[in-house]
């Protein structure tokens, strides 16, 4: 467990309290995991699992963050309080959202900032000169140089469209294992190299939808993804900048390494190919590892992990909305 997010993956275990700690049991009884309330920021339910009362309770009262997902990384759900300072900020949200220059020049800096740590990321793993690698480097510069003269927001999406869509022919040309992956297939995941994407980008867009939550910002008032009702737009556009630079290396370096092959997978008729609950575990802890991994800050250029990173970009955000910055500066890969 990272120190702020716990992650339950056991089939059947159940979520208790004893005092001030939020403990974990097996179906069988036996404590897998026991940890103090005021270390947790966020707790990920996967798959079959219980919460207790007395501990559902003290989440809800210290506001720490519950999400439920489904064992291959669906979201089901969140548990969250209302954040009671927020009136203002949302009212700002809402006045920022009818005003299409704030929303381009916002969508701008998160795509340019995704981009360029595609390519940055791309560049280190071309060591050895690969045509195939070489392409989709010079398709996301492409990209990346179409950015500042996009003139709406739907131009923009295209440009990012086919950046990421050069991005991941890039990821094709660095793995070492032929799993069947020809490029991104969202739902369902056709081959395991888009099952682990899918379920990393679900870890990563609920750490951001809680951080957007915590800075009491509303969730569904967004930039670059369309803004839809039942859809927290504002976290897709927040973790746009963080794909590159979790969940993508962790998901690659499993691969290379050799930690996961075909074995830890199966294919379910009409719901594409799941991981094992091994897989899922080996995963999550890579994820967990990734987001502790230390990074220089946009603002102030001190190193905190990437975790805390998630969080003060969302404050970031509000801080724009607010009038309190004049820009928006994400997260890239130096």
């Amino acid at each position: 467990m990272e120190d702020a997010t716990l992650y339950v993956t056991a089939q059947g275990s159940r979520l208790g309290r004893i005092g001030e700690r939020l403990v974990v049991r097996s179906r069988e009884g036996r404590i897998l995991s026991d940890v103090p309330f005021f270390r947790l920021r966020q707790v990920v339910c996967m798959g079959t699992v219980e919460i207790g009362h007395s501990a559902l309770t003290a989440l809800l009262k210290r506001d720490i963050d519950v999400a439920l997902l489904t064992l291959t990384g669906r979201f089901k759900g969140r548990l969250s309080n209302l954040q009671p300072k927020a009136v203002r900020c949302r009212m700002k949200q809402y006045e920022r959202a009818a005003d299409p220059a704030f929303r381009l020049e916002t969508a701008k800096a998160l795509v340019r900032g995704k981009l360029a740590s595609s390519r940055v990321w791309l560049m280190r793993q071309n060591r050895s000169h690969d045509d195939a690698l070489a392409k989709a480097v010079l398709g996301v510069t492409d990209a990346l140089r179409a950015v500042d003269a996009a003139a709406t927001v739907e131009e923009l999406m295209g440009i990012e469209g086919n950046g990421a869509k050069c991005h991941f022919q890039g990821i094709r040309a660095v793995l070492k294992q032929e799993l069947g992956f020809e490029g991104r297939v969202k739902r369902p995941p056709t081959d395991p190299v888009n099952a682990m994407l899918s379920f990393g980008y679900t870890i990563l867009f609920n750490r951001v939808w809680s951080a957007v939550e915590q800075a009491g910002l509303d969730p569904m008032l967004s930039n670059l993804h369309a803004i839809e009702d039942r859809r927290p737009s504002l976290a897709l556009d927040l973790m746009e900048e963080f794909r590159v630079v979790v969940v993508d290396p962790v998901v690659c370096g499993m691969i290379n390494r050799l930690e996961v092959n075909a074995t830890g997978f199966r294919l379910e008729e009409g719901k594409g190919v799941r991981m094992s609950e091994a897989t899922i575990a080996a995963l999550v802890g890579k994820l967990q590892a990734r987001f502790a991994d230390a990074c220089a800050c946009p603002v102030d250029g001190r190193s905190y992990s990437y975790g805390d990173l998630v969080t003060r970009q969302a404050w970031q955000y509000k801080s724009l909305v607010l009038g309190e910055r004049s820009e928006y500066i994400p997260v890239t890969i130096k």
